[in-house]
C-alpha cells in the first residue's frame, strides 16, 4: 500500500513538473526569440553609432556612389554585417550585398519599416525577407545628419535572421541543462515529498482499517505539517471518541446481555418481517433451541409455536400491547403469560418484543389455595358439625341422661381437641409458607429434639407395646435451623410411625452423617403406603385412608408441615414404603 501510494504521488509530481516545464517552453519560445532579435538589434545599433559619422561625412561631401559602395563593403567586412547607405530620397547609395552596377535596380527604400521608424524615432528595426539575397534579415536603421543637424540620409545594418536562431539555440541549450538540473532536483524533491506525504496517509489508512476492525489506536500518529497534520489529529480524536463510545456501547450491551441472561422470563424480538434478532437463554431453554441457529428465521419457523407467532403478528398489525395466557409443552405442559409490545424508533414501529412469564406455579398455587380453602372448610365443618349435633342432643334433654351425657361431652371434647389441632396446623402451614415471624437460625442439636419427640410419644409406645429403637448415639447432629419447627417435623414423623404401627410392632430412628449431609430416618413396621399414593402424601389434607386418619386424630397436614420445614432448612424429605411391611421417612439436612 505504501509503495503504491508513494509511486503514484512521485509520478504525479513529475508529471506536473514536466507539464509546467512544457508550458513554460511553449510560452517562452516566442519571447526568447524576440529577446534575441532585440539583443542583435541593440548590438547592430551600437556598431552603427560608431560608423554613422564617417558615412554622414561621405554623403555631406557629395562623394560618388562608388566611394560610398567601397566604404560599405569595407565596413561590412569589419563588422560582419550587411551595410546599406540610403539617400534622403530613398535611393540606395551603397549596399555591401549588391554589386555597384546593380544598385540602380534596387527599389526605393524610403517605405521600408525600419526607415520609417528611424525617421520617426531615431532608430528603427524590422525582420523581413530580402529578395536581394533571398533570406530573412534583421534590419536596424538610423538617420544620418549633416553638421547642421539635418537628416541627409540613412545607414542600415542587417544580419541574417539565423543569427537570432543561433542565439535562441544557445539559450535553449543553456535552458536544457537548466531543465535537466531542475528535473533532477524535482525528482529528488518529489521522492522526498511523496514519501513524506504518503507515509502519514498510509498510516491513516492503517488506523482507519483498525477502527473498522474494532481496534481504536490512540497517540500513535506522527504529527505532520499542514492539512495532513490536522487530518491526523482529527482521525486520532475520532478514534478516541469512537473508543469511548464503543466502550459505552459494549458496556451497555454487556449489561443488556447479562440482564437478558439472568431473566427467568423468556424474551424474544422480531423485526417487521417477523424475523428473529434476539432470543435470551430462558427462551432458548423453553423451546429447546439455540439462538445462533434460529436468528434470521421467522418466529414461526424458529420457535415452532403458532400461538406466539399469532400474538406477535397481531401486536405488529395493530401496533399495540397485547397479552395472552398460553400453554406450552416443554416437555411437560406449562402455563405462560405472553406479552407482546411493538418496538418503536422515532415514532415508527420497527419490530415487536415478546416476553413469556412462566405462571405455572402461580396457577398451581391458585389451585392449591382454592383446594386448600375447600379442604379447610370441609375439615373445619366436620368437627364443628359433630360438636353441634352433640350439643343439640344435650340441649334436647340428653344433658339429664346420666348414662349418655358424659359420653357426649367426651366426644365434644375430642372433636374440639381435633379442631384445635387442625387450626394450629393450618396456622403452622401458613407461617411456613409465608416465612414470617420465624426467628433467626441457630445451631440445633438433633439429639435433643429426637429425645423430646420420643418422650412425647412414650405413652402411645408403651400402650401399643411398640419397640422403639434409637441408633444415633455417638453421631454429631448439629444443624443450623429453627429448633421449634425441626422438633415439629421430627415429632410428626415419629407420631405417624407410632400411630400407623400395629401393637407389638417396631419403630426405629437412625442417623447418618457425611461430609455433605446429615440424614435422620424414621422407619416403622406399620401398614405401609400403596405406591400410587407416594407422590401425593406431602400434599395438604391428603390422606391415604380418610377414616383411619380421622380415627387417629390426624389433621391431614402433618407431612405437609414436614415438607415445608425441610424446604425452609434447605433440606428435603423422602419416603420409601411397601404396603403391608412398613414405611421409612428420611430427613436430609445440609452438613
Amino acid at each position: 500500500m505504501f509503495k503504491k501510494l508513494e509511486t503514484a504521488l512521485f509520478f504525479s509530481f513529475i508529471a506536473i513538473i514536466l507539464f509546467f516545464l512544457l508550458v513554460f517552453a511553449l510560452i517562452a519560445t516566442p519571447r526568447i526569440r524576440s529577446l534575441a532579435i532585440n539583443q542583435i538589434s541593440t548590438e547592430l545599433g551600437q556598431q552603427m553609432q560608431l560608423e554613422a559619422e564617417r558615412f554622414s561625412s561621405l554623403i555631406a561631401s557629395r562623394q560618388s556612389t562608388a566611394v560610398i559602395q567601397s566604404a560599405s563593403n569595407k565596413t561590412a567586412q569589419l563588422v560582419d554585417s550587411r551595410i546599406t547607405v540610403i539617400a534622403l530620397d530613398g535611393r540606395v547609395r551603397g549596399d555591401s550585398a549588391t554589386p555597384l552596377a546593380q544598385l540602380g535596380e534596387l527599389e526605393n527604400h524610403l517605405s521600408r519599416p525600419e526607415i520609417k521608424s528611424a525617421l520617426k524615432l531615431g532608430q528603427g528595426q524590422s525582420v523581413q525577407h530580402s529578395t536581394t539575397i533571398d533570406q530573412d534579415l534583421i534590419y536596424v536603421a538610423m538617420p544620418l545628419t549633416n553638421q547642421s543637424g539635418q537628416i541627409s540620409g540613412f545607414l542600415r545594418f542587417s544580419v541574417p535572421a539565423t543569427y537570432a536562431n543561433q542565439l535562441v539555440l544557445r539559450i535553449y541549450k543553456s535552458m536544457f541543462w537548466a531543465f535537466v538540473a531542475a528535473i533532477f532536483i524535482a525528482i529528488v524533491l518529489s521522492m522526498v515529498f511523496s514519501r513524506s506525504f504518503a507515509r502519514p496517509i498510509v498510516k491513516l489508512v492503517d488506523v482507519a482499517n483498525n477502527i473498522a476492525k474494532g481496534y481504536f489506536p490512540q497517540n500513535i500518529l506522527h504529527k505532520s505539517k499542514f492539512e495532513v497534520g490536522k487530518l491526523e489529529q482529527a482521525v486520532e480524536d475520532m478514534s478516541i471518541k469512537l473508543a469511548a463510545t464503543f466502550e459505552k456501547l459494549s458496556f451497555k450491551r454487556s449489561q443488556l446481555s447479562a440482564i437478558l441472561a439472568s431473566m427467568s422470563e423468556g424474551v424474544t424480538a422480531v423485526d417487521l418481517n417477523q424475523k428473529l434478532f434476539l432470543v435470551n437463554p430462558a427462551m432458548e431453554k423453553t423451546f429447546t433451541v439455540i439462538e445462533p441457529e434460529i436468528l434470521g428465521r421467522t418466529l414461526r419457523e424458529g420457535l415452532r409455536n403458532n400461538e406466539i407467532a399469532g400474538l406477535v403478528a397481531q401486536a405488529l398489525a395493530e401496533g399495540r400491547f397485547i397479552e395472552r395466557e398460553i400453554a406450552i409443552v416443554t416437555p411437560v405442559e406449562r402455563t405462560f403469560l405472553a406479552l407482546a409490545s411493538p418496538i418503536k424508533t422515532q415514532g415508527q414501529i420497527v419490530g415487536v418484543v415478546c416476553v413469556l412469564h412462566d405462571i405455572t406455579e402461580l396457577r398451581k398455587l391458585e389451585r392449591h389455595r382454592s383446594e386448600f380453602a375447600a379442604n379447610v372448610s370441609h375439615e373445619l365443618k366436620t368437627p364443628l358439625t359433630a360438636i353441634r349435633n352433640y350439643v343439640e342432643t344435650l340441649l334436647d334433654g340428653a344433658i339429664d341422661d346420666k348414662k349418655h351425657n358424659m359420653e357426649f361431652l367426651q366426644k365434644i371434647d375430642k372433636h374440639a381437641t381435633n379442631l384445635s389441632s387442625l387450626i394450629d396446623d393450618i396456622l403452622e402451614v401458613s407461617r411456613l409458607e409465608t416465612r414470617k415471624e420465624l426467628g433467626q437460625f441457630v445451631k440445633v442439636d438433633l439429639h435433643k429434639l429426637i429425645e423430646g419427640a420420643i418422650e412425647t410419644v412414650s405413652n402411645k409406645v408403651k400402650k401399643k407395646n411398640i419397640r422403639l429403637i434409637l441408633s444415633c448415639q455417638g453421631t454429631d447432629l448439629l444443624v443450623s435451623g429453627l429448633a421449634e419447627h425441626l422438633y415439629r417435623a421430627i415429632l410428626n414423623l415419629l407420631d405417624n410411625a407410632v400411630n400407623y404401627t400395629a401393637e407389638g410392632g417396631k419403630v426405629e430412628i437412625t442417623c447418618q452423617k457425611s461430609d455433605q449431609a446429615i440424614a435422620l430416618t424414621v422407619a416403622d413396621t406399620g401398614f405401609g403406603i400403596p405406591a400410587e399414593h407416594l407422590e401425593r402424601i406431602f400434599e395438604r389434607f391428603y390422606r391415604v385412608d380418610q377414616a383411619r386418619s380421622r380415627e387417629l386424630g390426624g389433621t391431614g397436614l402433618g407431612l405437609a408441615i414436614v415438607k415445608h420445614v425441610m424446604n425452609l432448612h434447605n433440606g428435603n424429605v423422602s419416603v420409601e414404603s411397601v404396603e403391608g411391611q412398613g414405611s421409612s421417612f428420611t430427613l436430609t439436612f445440609p452438613a
